[in-house]
């Protein structure tokens, strides 16, 4: 049976012939197996599927069934019926290559970030789901799509990752059983924890070093800010991948309520991404800037000078954390 929130985009599917699956620029694991995981299911009906990233696929997933697939560039790619949007809260966010790309049919905007914009045609926004990926299993379910061993392998490390390995607030029991599911389907635990958390390139520890290096505590010592430049990246000869989890690091310091990593993308431009342990919404702090994302973990661009930024941000989170101590002490928030 058809759950109402699917039975639109499960007509898509069975109407359509072609279809583009596409995720957000600066792809992680939720944003990766959401979208193999959904093509991999709708070639395996029989559908033609373009998936598309604009930007480089991180190394640490190229382990994962269909990467080998996936597309950058939507030049000659021809109309489509629909495209399945997958873990993105804004059309800016799915890059520049697809919002000049005239033929993609309808949107099917799949997303469980609170601050998503309903910018598809059709939008399944569910934000009390731990990740995309266990829409997109809700989907195939709904549709009656078989979920095989590739397919499962993509949705498990999508829901494994956006609950930091089910140690995040969001590891429901929801998110369990379908974790659950998956495995039973041929996703295989053991496995992919060691493809994702211990395989990393010696780059990225010599990267870390020079990172940790820049710590400074801010707001009272309930802020921890680290820093990434492009000096850093070409002294170690990487990119931006490999930063990836580095800002839990600062979020890990007892007593900080949010780490903040602070990445040069350019000159005068910055990639700051904040993480809560709980009692600070850093979604609106990142909404004021222009970015979003869920309560404990949210980012966003912003330019100018780094001490400019950096004093911008520190006053953002000012109130959120004062906030904070006020819930704590049982006073208003």
């Amino acid at each position: 049976m058809v759950k109402v929130i699917f039975r639109a985009a499960v007509e898509e599917i069975r109407k359509g012939k072609r279809f583009i699956v596409v995720s957000h620029v600066s792809p992680e694991g939720d944003a990766v197996g959401s979208l193999l995981g959904l093509s991999l299911a709708l070639k395996g009906i029989g559908k033609e599927v373009i998936p598309y990233l604009e930007d480089k696929l991180p190394d640490i997933y190229r382990f994962l069934p269909g990467s080998e697939l996936l597309c950058r560039t939507l030049s000659g790619a021809g109309e489509v019926d629909a495209t399945f949007a997958v873990d993105c809260g804004q059309l800016e966010r799915l890059g520049k290559g697809f919002a000049s790309f005239k033929g993609r049919g309808k949107i099917v905007n799949m997303d469980h970030h609170v601050t998503n914009d309903n910018f598809g045609d059709i939008n399944i926004v569910v934000p009390e789901a731990s990740a995309a990926g266990e829409i997109v299993f809700d989907l195939l379910v709904s549709a009656g799509i078989k979920i095989t061993k590739d397919v499962a392998t993509n949705l498990y490390v999508a829901i494994h990752t956006d609950t930091g390995s089910f140690r995040y607030s969001s590891s429901t029991p929801e998110a369990f059983r379908k974790a659950g599911e998956l495995v039973r389907c041929g996703a295989d635990p053991w496995d992919t924890a060691m493809k994702v958390y211990e395989n990393y390139p010696a780059e990225k520890f010599k990267l870390l070093g020079a990172v940790l290096s820049t710590l400074e505590l801010a707001n009272g010592g309930k802020v921890a800010v680290v820093r990434v430049t492009l000096d850093m990246l070409k002294s170690v000869g990487g990119d931006k991948d490999l930063t990836d989890g580095f800002v839990n690091y600062a979020r890990a310091i007892e007593g900080v309520e949010v780490g903040v990593l602070f990445r040069e993308c350019a000159a005068g431009e910055y990639k700051v991404s904040l993480r809560s342990k709980g009692e600070v919404d850093v979604s609106s702090v990142a909404e004021r800037f222009g970015g979003g994302g869920h309560s404990h973990a949210a980012g966003f661009n912003i330019k100018g000078g780094f001490e400019e930024v950096r004093t911008s941000v520190s006053e953002a989170l000012l109130g959120p954390i004062g906030g904070a101590k006020k819930a704590r002490a049982g006073g208003p928030s």
